[in-house]
């Protein structure tokens, strides 16, 4: 994943963008790091549109990825 990519929180449905992306080492596979997501829908949670939360990475999924 990387800034700008459309993402959906797993548990919450929320729709956020990636604004800043955070990994410990170039080596680790595409969905480790930490991601600093802006969400654009409310969804289950209590951070609404334009709220942003860092996530990890195992928590989000790209949004119309195959």
């Amino acid at each position: 994943m990387k800034v700008g990519d459309l993402v959906q929180h797993f548990l919450t449905e929320q729709l956020g963008i990636i604004v800043e992306a955070v990994r410990e080492s170039e080596h680790e596979v595409a969905w480790m790091g930490t991601y600093h997501v802006m969400w654009t829908t409310q969804g289950q949670s209590l951070f609404g549109p334009g709220t942003k939360e860092w996530c990890d990475g195992r928590s989000i999924e790209l949004v119309g990825a195959a």
